[in-house]
């Protein structure tokens, strides 16, 4: 009778260690995902020369990029830029931006737009909608 109650022990414990993180997993991949109106994460390509310098110079080398390409965003496309991500840009050499566009808030064909000509933008190498994921 012990020896049924060990067994049967072993098998629930594997049972619980095995099972419960692909559940686990399971709800992990149907968390949903909404995309924040007027919102985007915008990425420009590596610069060399900002990697050519090191400590503070590759610091400021990588501001003085950061403020050119800002000032592009916001002429170009009328965006506001929120906030910039300064140590992907000292590490990588690329620029990486948070931007806001009030007007393509409460207007969905110049997201639409917006998303389109910063795509097709040879001087940046990437841009997706902020998106809010909510796990549970």
């Amino acid at each position: 009778m012990k020896g049924v109650l060990s067994l049967f022990s072993v098998v629930l414990l594997l049972f619980s260690v095995l099972c419960v993180p692909l559940q686990a997993e399971e709800k992990a991949t149907k968390a949903e995902s909404s995309v924040i109106p007027g919102e985007f994460l915008v990425l420009f390509p590596q610069r060399d020369v900002v990697l050519s310098f090191e400590g503070k110079e590759r610091s400021a080398a990588a501001a003085v990029m950061l403020d050119m390409q800002a000032e592009y965003l916001r002429v170009k496309y009328g965006v506001a830029v929120e906030s910039t991500f300064s140590a992907i840009s000292e590490t990588t050499g690329k620029g990486m931006f948070f931007v806001r566009c009030e007007k393509a808030k409460e207007n969905t064909e110049l997201q639409e737009k917006l998303l389109r000509e910063m795509r097709a933008d040879p001087l940046i190498e990437a841009v997706s909608p902020n998106e809010s994921r909510k796990m549970i």
